[in-house]
């Protein structure tokens, strides 16, 4: 009976290893949840802000129609006053198309539609195009020995990377250009208020002004110089796609963040928690959600995305977030 066991043991293991592979390829990544607050904020109370990040959208395929057709279901549903994206429109340019069709079913948000770019609109790190490099390196080299040490070298380059996602470090490599160009035209053809380090009250309230500071991975942010532009007397919702710029001193003035970039993690181990928190200072146990940690008390919402940068998810799906601002109760 041991026997038995023992010899059907790795074969088992193998099954449920590659059931749990598929699950993360293709069972989380086509879904889309609506997140809910109710967040006590006296300034705002009454209004509702939908949040959107981490679209990440590419060529066309089954996953993303499922999604989007998902995405735009929700939409149908939902009326708020004002609609925050944080970045992460693209993955890569072929994502262009899907992103119209996205701004296309945005519902009236009569105080404004607001964004800011995140890394990915800027650029693609192509796991396609590292190993196209690292094929090109070792095809370069005239003699067997040679293309043998340049081997070597890429392996170690690839375990080095490995290393640097274990340790949540920040990931940049195999750059390729997005056409950022095209994408700020898209936006602002369908009146999207593209904020790059800029910042402006909210249509008949004075007292409440947006402001969105440009990526800090691929983009020059300002963060203090765009704040100084608001009144003293103003409070402030802050956009940034990635979230380590709320914890800057110059955040204390701030009453709440909106930010994206980290996808909850993607993959998230029971134990361990987020596999990669995208080298945010966010910990592995609280990759996404709320935080009220900020300067000067400020509270923060990190979205867990609607796409993704690999192509895994693990107890951690897509959302678009929904937040109503309540009346304080003292």
């Amino acid at each position: 009976m041991i026997h038995r066991v023992t010899r059907w043991f790795p074969f088992c293991l193998g099954v449920a290893g590659a059931a749990l592979l598929a699950y993360a390829w293709g069972g989380e990544r086509p879904r889309m949840r609506l997140r809910t607050y109710r967040l006590p904020w006296a300034p705002g109370a009454g209004l509702k802000v939908l949040h959107l990040s981490d679209l990440h959208y590419s060529r066309d395929h089954w996953i993303q129609r499922q999604r989007l057709r998902k995405t735009r279901a929700l939409l149908r549903t939902l009326q708020p006053h004002i609609i925050l994206i944080t970045g992460d429109f693209l993955h890569d340019d072929a994502g262009l198309v899907a992103t119209e069709q996205l701004l296309q079913s945005l519902p009236r948000a009569p105080l404004g539609v607001y964004a800011v770019l995140g890394n990915h609109d800027y650029a693609v790190y192509s796991y396609r195009e590292l190993f196209r490099n690292m094929g090109e390196q070792v095809r370069a080299q005239t003699s067997f020995q040679r293309k043998l040490s340049a081997l070597g070298q890429e392996v170690g380059r690839l375990g080095r990377l490995a290393w640097d996602i274990y340790r949540n470090q920040r990931l940049r490599f195999a750059v390729v250009p997005n056409n950022t160009r095209e994408l700020r035209h898209l936006l602002t053809s369908y009146g999207v208020v593209l904020l790059e380090n800029q910042a402006r009250p909210l249509p008949g309230r004075p007292d409440i002004w947006i402001a969105g500071v440009d990526d800090w991975v691929e983009g020059q942010p300002q963060l203090e110089a765009t704040l100084a532009t608001v009144p003293p007397s103003a409070h402030v919702i802050l956009l940034t796609h990635h979230p380590d710029l709320a914890y800057a001193p110059a955040t204390a003035r701030v009453d709440l963040v909106f930010s994206g970039h980290t996808h909850g993690g993607q993959v998230v181990l029971p134990g361990l928690g987020a596999v990669h928190t995208q080298g945010t200072r966010l910990p592995r146990e609280h990759a996404a959600g709320y935080f009220d940690d900020l300067p000067g008390q400020g509270r923060m919402i990190v979205s867990c995305g609607m796409g993704e940068s690999t192509p895994f998810r693990f107890r951690c799906p897509p959302e678009m977030v929904m937040v109503e601002f309540v009346m304080p109760w003292f």
